[in-house]
């Protein structure tokens, strides 16, 4: 039996399975931009192409699910935390039917857009075969995913981000090892990016679910615990998780379907590229920060809103010295990265990967605002003006991309610019006022320790790359830990604060000097 209060609220089990959760998905970046490249160089932009429009459309499956299992996580950890078992066996009751009717609908919707495709995007006659299947795969194994969902909050609720990380490296290793089969022993074709993928999704997905049930033995399915009430406030949780998601979708995605109809293959493969970056960064904090979801409910739960301030505000300054730490190097080397990278051809792929960059600095300051309103239910507020706000960035695109052949970077400064005015005008207000701080006490608590070692890795960067530009992965590498030295000893001396140490300390064992 559960018991009230057993959700763990430690800083230390929690930094650790973010480590965990960063390693993962680091494993999971690798393979992907590997597989990038060993394509692009051996495969046409027309092929490349299919890869990006058909996970374009894969995006939106969320949205299909996110109704029913947006909640789901928020309220099993909020019973788990008060110890009712017999919510949470309602909870998975309630919600079960309708998610394998949805799973069910979707498959069929989603067998019928592949079988025509063609006639609603624009793909290259010769790929019209493997487009199909690709999609086909995806729409199956997507289903199957999500009928798992409800059960992997057993990972959650005990904060087993590590163990779940684990299957997921388990997970990533098998598709590379696939892919790697495929594509060496087969050939070069983008199919086979799918293919690795599904195989590996699938299992990862029986396997989670299977010890999410071990984890919490209250998520079981019973007809007769089944509460139509219970449903309706999954569903209301839901509606504005799907708001966001929809939002979420616009924000990148949609400009991969939008290039696909006014621009070229290379436009797609070119803002494929830029994004995959912001993408992935993106990725990496996200799961750094998940461990935090049910401990920041855990403290809602109980009413200890000092923590929850606490938790908010440390969070947009640890999401400001990560990704700045990546982000101010690839705006600065983007066009010698790109070369490197792939070659010359891919110019603005270098412009697209720029705006994407610019976005962080505004961005991260409020990187657990989401979370937090997850946690204390005030999805509304959250979602339903990120979704206006989103909705006015793929209007501004579409006008940007009519007005230029640049069509790639058109989209990209649209969303940069949408992205900037939604953080500053809104955003940061309501940071403000979900911490109870005013601008004056955000500011010295995130926004300066949070861009202050950007700053001084930045002006390092810019002066190496004007003394001699690199011209290859060593002299890259060599420049990019350079101007990262100085980024940590700014970091170190002038902006932890004495629990930032105290919580490194901890993690690693040790008093720092």
């Amino acid at each position: 039996m559960a018991e009230a209060g057993k959700v763990i609220l430690s800083k230390r089990l929690v930094m650790i399975n973010a480590a965990s959760s960063v390693l993962s998905k680091l494993i999971s970046v690798t393979v992907i931009l590997w597989t990038y490249q060993y394509l692009l160089k051996r495969i046409s932009t027309e092929e490349f192409a299919v890869l990006p429009v058909v996970g374009a459309m894969m995006v939106f499956a969320p949205l299909f699910f996110s109704f029913f299992t947006g909640g789901i996580s928020r309220y099993v950890t909020a019973a788990y935390a008060l110890g009712d078992d017999a919510r949470i066996t309602q909870i998975i009751s309630s919600i079960m039917v309708p998610l394998a009717a949805a799973a069910l609908a979707f498959i069929g919707l989603g067998l019928v857009f592949a079988a025509h495709i063609d006639a609603i995007l624009n793909i290259a006659p010769h790929m019209v075969g493997q487009a199909r299947m690709m999609m086909a795969l995806l729409v199956i194994s997507y289903a199957f995913q999500m009928l798992a969902t409800p059960y992997q909050t057993g990972f959650h609720v005990h904060q087993k981000f590590i163990e779940l990380n684990l299957l997921g490296v388990a997970r990533d290793l098998l598709r590379m090892v696939l892919l790697l089969v495929l594509l060496l022993g087969v050939g070069p074709q983008v199919i086979w990016v799918v293919t690795a993928t599904v195989i590996a999704e699938t299992l990862y997905a029986l396997v989670t679910y299977t010890r999410g049930k071990a984890l919490v033995p209250q998520l079981q399915f019973r007809p007769a615990a089944f509460n139509a009430g219970q449903a309706r406030q999954l569903f209301s949780f839901g509606l504005w998780t799907t708001v966001g998601r929809l939002g979420s979708v616009m924000y990148t995605h949609a400009a991969t379907l939008v290039l696909n109809i006014y621009g070229s293959a290379a436009d797609v493969t070119s803002y494929h590229i830029g994004s995959t970056f912001f993408r992935q960064m993106e990725s990496v904090i996200s799961l750094a920060s998940l461990p935090l979801q049910p401990a920041m409910t855990a403290m809602h739960t109980t009413g200890d809103t000092l923590r929850l301030r606490t938790t908010l505000l440390r969070g947009g300054r640890y999401a400001l010295w990560v990704s700045l730490a990546v982000a101010v190097p690839l705006m600065i080397y983007a066009d010698d990265f790109i070369d490197i990278y792939l070659g010359p051809g891919f110019s603005q792929a270098v412009s697209v990967t720029i705006l994407f960059m610019i976005m962080f600095p505004f961005t991260k300051p409020t990187q657990l605002l989401g979370m937090l309103a997850i946690a204390n239910g005030q999805v509304r507020a959250f979602y339903l003006p990120a979704f206006l706000f989103q909705l006015l960035g793929l209007v501004l695109m579409l006008i940007f991309v009519r007005m230029t052949d640049q069509t790639a970077i058109a989209a990209t400064l649209a969303l940069t610019l949408i992205t900037i005015g939604s953080q500053v005008s809104y955003y940061w207000r309501m940071c403000l006022r979900m911490a109870q701080v005013n601008l004056a006490e955000f500011t010295r608590q995130v926004l300066i320790p949070g861009h202050l070692p950007a700053l001084a890795g930045g002006a390092m960067w810019i002066t190496l790359k004007l003394i001699e530009p690199p011209t290859d992965w060593t002299s890259l590498i060599a420049v990019s830990l350079t101007g990262g030295v100085v980024y940590l000893i700014v970091l170190y001396a002038f902006c932890l604060e004495p629990q930032d140490r105290r919580a490194v300390a901890r993690v690693f064992g040790r008093q720092l000097a």
